[in-house]
């Protein structure tokens, strides 16, 4: 399995995720990402990683709510977005970087 630092450095965009775990959204969130990548898992990574497994994810990331989301195309962060989403805000951020 690839590293999250790997795949943000790939030509196709990714939309991270990033959580920590027992939040009561968690399977709101879960959701959501297996629509988006029913849709969108040709063109797109769609990663989760759970950050309350590792205290260096929250600083390297500079994560400060959960969820947090992140748009990164060739390593580059195009979007950072925190808190409940909705699909179609999710596919707002996804099809900047298609």
């Amino acid at each position: 399995m690839k590293s999250l630092e790997r795949i943000i450095m790939e030509p196709m965009p990714t939309l991270a995720v990033f959580v920590h775990a027992g939040e009561q959204d968690e399977a709101e969130v879960n959701q959501l990402l297996d629509e988006l990548r029913a849709k969108y898992g040709d063109r797109a990574h769609i990663e989760r990683a759970d950050a309350s497994r590792s205290g260096e994810m929250k600083v390297s990331y500079k994560l400060k709510e959960y969820p947090t989301w992140i748009l990164y195309k060739q390593g580059e962060e195009l979007m950072r977005e925190s808190g409940r989403k909705t699909f179609a805000e999710l596919e707002d951020m996804l099809i900047r970087a298609l």
